[in-house]
């Protein structure tokens, strides 16, 4: 029961919190510092009821500036009028999905993979999650796998993208079609398309 109060309040604080515009995360983490919902040296992108948070109100991560001048921002979902709007927390999502990419750090990516390219696989595991379009709910009902999603080689995972799952290879582009056994994706470049053939991915890999 304590542990569900608490996942109350700090659902609500960052409802509340981002009703008006999106924050940066460290202005987040102070605030929630002074509400008494975060640990001195807690990461809000670390603690268990901001990520569950984040994902039953579809938060967006986004990147602000670039380089070490840059930071990251959460942002509520908006209506068609522009206007931030919670959207309800009732979805049919694998909870082995949903926890799986709970779990991944912006801050601690693999050693063989470079960090600019692995926030961007994080960031494109949450808006698959988080999509309007609702396109981690429809995989869900076409079959496709945790590994054919998620999955990648365990060893320098780049070097073997032709053996990796789907969200490897949206790469800051995002998915215009999804099929049992295939996917198009929009290449943010030039905005041209590409077909993704579903593989499964080994366990062993």
């Amino acid at each position: 029961m304590k542990d569900l109060r608490r996942q109350a309040r700090v659902t609500a604080f960052l409802r509340k919190s981002l009703a008006k515009a999106p924050q940066d995360v460290l202005k987040l983490e102070a605030m929630a510092r002074t509400e008494g919902l975060l640990g001195e040296h807690q990461r809000i992108s670390h603690a268990k009821p901001f990520k569950r948070g984040k994902h039953s109100l579809r938060i967006r991560s986004l990147r602000a500036g670039f380089g070490t001048n840059g930071g990251w921002r959460w942002e509520l979902p908006c209506d068609r009028d522009g206007a931030r709007q919670p959207v309800r927390a009732e979805r049919c999502l694998p909870v082995d999905w949903v926890e799986g990419v709970a779990r991944l750090s912006y801050c601690h990516p693999p050693t063989d993979v470079p960090g600019h390219r692995w926030r961007q696989f994080v960031s494109d595991c949450e808006s698959f999650l988080n999509s309007s379009e609702n396109w981690a709910e429809r995989a869900a009902e076409l079959g496709w796998a945790a590994r054919a999603l998620f999955g990648c080689h365990r060893n320098y995972p780049l070097m073997h993208l032709g053996s990796a799952g789907l969200l490897w290879a949206v790469t800051g582009g995002k998915l215009v079609e999804l099929h049992r056994d295939w996917a198009v994706i929009e290449l943010p470049v030039n905005r041209s398309q590409r077909i993704f053939s579903r593989r499964d991915v080994a366990a062993g890999r």
